[in-house]
């Protein structure tokens, strides 16, 4: 990046020197880097293997640059890239089959026996191992490297298809990963809870996939518990299909946003407010797969914080009440709980917890998260369909012009 912005400069060096205007310097000097930086950038599809839907018969499908597909379409998909099969896609086909795969020469195995005796290893365990290892060194590099990729992706795992265009390579994969990670934040909106804790990016880090728990009453001896934390979204037949059906609106309106994320050139018509949304789901899905309640409360007032352009209480309440079209007086609990009221205590909330109450972070926060799980989802959902009306009809990319736009606050 540095080369490009250096080489931009020195191109552009005699038309700054004859602008007698200082202010307009930086835009002569963006434009040329902007230039050099979509000549110089690349596209590329990053494949990054998600906990999405288990069990489930659903076709591939897309979130703007991002394809979901089951791990059985996955090389599918890096052949139609490539224009034809790689020499190792055979081998990963046949272990993923549950086929058993045996390759290398037998030579090298015996050669790697007589080195093990060499080094004083004669017991039965280390001579196979030294025999497996040496046969295994020898394989041919399509059998080698089938073996590697073929272990990548749990058979329960799908793959996101993160297509980036205009970054260099460190940048793209960045850009890849969040990309994968905002489109499942964006189905979790489509989800209830728990279910939107369930899925993930093998990246991600998300509650142990299994709990041992120890205790001892007076007198008794000591008890084992232990518990699963399963990943992967599973259930009736057809709900994967008809989670994706239900919410085509939604990731067609997402999808828009991900997108100006994922390319250096501006496809969006109001790019700051699409970043907003990114920004605040983001901190929601990362909020949804935290394994404790008090961080995951604050993160998500962060992302109410965040979409509401750092408006605070008032701002969240507003935008929320013009976004949904209710009062800010609408019962919104059981318990009589209305709008205005559960925006101010979950605000006062957070501001204990980060402000370091112990109490409130050990308080039991699983009702108070489930509350705000509920209103950042509706929020971000009615936000980003919302936001799309407002580009497609040439609204200003300002956070007050856009809120005027939305139906007037009712209290």
């Amino acid at each position: 990046m540095r080369m490009i912005v250096s080489e931009a400069f020195g191109a552009c060096l005699n038309e700054l020197v004859e602008e007698p205007d200082r202010n307009k310097h930086w835009k002569i000097l963006r434009t040329r880097i902007l230039e050099s930086a979509r000549d110089s950038g690349k596209q590329i599809v990053h494949y990054v293997p998600v906990w999405l839907f288990t069990g489930q018969d659903c076709l591939p499908f897309n979130i703007g640059p991002v394809k979901f597909v089951p791990r059985a379409g996955w090389l599918e998909e890096i052949r139609k890239r490539r224009g034809k099969s790689s020499p190792w896609m055979a081998t990963v086909e046949r272990l993923w089959s549950g086929e058993v795969v045996r390759g290398g020469s037998t030579w090298c195995g015996l050669k790697g026996v007589a080195s093990a005796l060499r080094r004083g290893k004669s017991g039965p365990r280390d001579l196979y191992r030294a025999y497996a290892d040496g046969k295994r060194f020898s394989e041919p590099s399509d059998l080698f490297h089938g073996r590697v990729v073929s272990r990548l992706v749990h058979p329960d795992q799908w793959v996101a298809c993160c297509d980036i265009q205009g970054f260099e390579t460190s940048e793209s994969r960045r850009r890849g990963i969040l990309a994968a990670r905002v489109a499942l934040d964006t189905i979790r909106l489509a989800l209830v809870r728990p279910n939107r804790s369930l899925i993930s990016t093998s990246a991600d880090s998300v509650q142990p996939f299994a709990i041992d728990r120890l205790s001892q009453l007076p007198n008794r001896d000591l008890a084992h518990g232990s518990g699963i934390n399963r990943k992967g979204l599973s259930g009736a037949p057809g709900l994967a299909t008809a989670i994706v059906d239900q919410s085509s609106e939604l990731f067609d309106a997402a999808g828009q946003c991900i997108g100006a994320a994922a390319t250096i050139s501006i496809n969006h018509g109001c790019p700051k407010l699409a970043e907003r949304w990114l920004n605040a789901v983001h901190w929601y899905g990362r909020a949804c797969i935290a394994d404790v309640d008090f961080v995951g409360v604050v993160m998500l007032v962060i992302a109410l914080d965040v979409l509401s352009g750092g408006l605070e209480q008032k701002g969240i309440l507003e935008l929320i009440a013009r976004l949904t079209g209710l009062r800010t007086s609408h019962v919104v609990l059981n318990d009589g709980t209305s709008l205005k009221q559960l925006v101010e205590r979950t605000y006062k909330l957070r501001s204990e917890v980060a402000h370091g109450s112990i109490l409130a972070v050990h308080a039991d926060l699983d009702d108070v998260r489930g509350y705000l799980e509920d209103l950042a989802s509706t929020a971000l959902d009615h936000y980003v369909i919302a936001l799309k009306k407002y580009a497609e009809t040439g609204g200003a990319d300002d956070r007050d012009e856009f809120v005027k736009s939305l139906p007037p606050l009712i209290p």
